[in-house]
């Protein structure tokens, strides 16, 4: 073999490693263009479902706050007590009192949703969830009695029942809804299978008229644990005295009645 024919030869040789070089080359930085826009996406989505739960930590953290503010006053002046603060009423106390369950439920629901619909996962706000499970937990468990007893599926349900979606048609943006309480008294006084999921009420109610406020307190003590994750500051719910009730010395401390 002559020397041009070696020469065209290792050319040729050259040619086909660069080629090769050239293609590893490619393939790894097109692996790893993939993997940074995988990380990326991953930032977005958990930004994102973020973004999504943070939109209803107000109302969410209102609701809360407005159910504890209510067990307080149920566990200071007794069942008796509160019907008849509002007795001219009528039946306020008790459907206010579902209300105040419900209207937490749904915003739960709503937060939920919110975050599941943004990134296909939830729990993304992890220190906020804790307490969350903290008060479902508290709302499930019947060591006590079996009074304001809901299983998760009911808190869900009920959730559920609670809730509805605004769509904002040239953004596409959807907006919770939880059911205020003139649409819930119209359901929960005229509708007796929705009334039905509020049948753990009625029997907490018998029970706290017979002196027995371990469930409400139990409550009472998750919620403020949540609101304190959900409101820090205290700059949705500046208005609500939050402390836990303590019963040590047999009278919960005293806080201004809220409707």
């Amino acid at each position: 073999m002559d020397t041009s024919s070696i020469l065209t030869l290792v050319a040729l040789v050259l040619s086909a490693a660069s080629v090769v070089i050239t293609g590893l080359f490619s393939i790894r930085t097109a692996r790893i263009s993939h993997e940074l826009e995988e990380q990326r996406e991953q930032r977005a989505e958990e930004q994102s479902a973020l973004k999504a739960a943070e939109r209803v930590y107000e109302p969410l953290a209102q609701a809360a706050a407005e159910l504890q503010s209510r067990i307080f006053n149920i566990v200071e002046t007794g069942w008796i007590g509160m019907q008849k603060r509002y007795e001219s009423h009528g039946d306020y106390a008790v459907t206010s009192t579902a209300f105040l369950f419900a209207h937490y439920f749904g915003w739960i629901e709503a937060r939920r949703q919110a975050v599941l619909a943004s990134s296909g996962e939830g729990g993304r706000d992890v220190s906020v969830q804790k307490y969350i499970d903290g008060v479902l937990k508290v709302l499930r468990r019947s060591d006590d009695s079996e009074g304001f007893l809901f299983f998760s599926t009911e808190q869900r349900a009920i959730g559920e029942l609670m809730l509805s979606w605004e769509t904002v048609s040239d953004t596409g943006l959807r907006i919770p809804n939880v059911l205020g309480y003139a649409g819930f008294a119209a359901k929960y006084r005229h509708d007796a299978d929705f009334r039905a999921w509020f049948t753990p009420i009625d029997t907490g109610m018998s029970l706290v008229a017979k002196g027995d406020n371990r469930r409400l307190v139990a409550i009472q003590h998750s919620l403020v644990d949540l609101i304190d994750q959900l409101d820090p500051k205290r700059k949705y719910t500046a208005g609500y005295a939050l402390e836990p009730i303590d019963l040590s010395d047999g009278i919960a401390p005293n806080e201004p009645p809220k409707r």
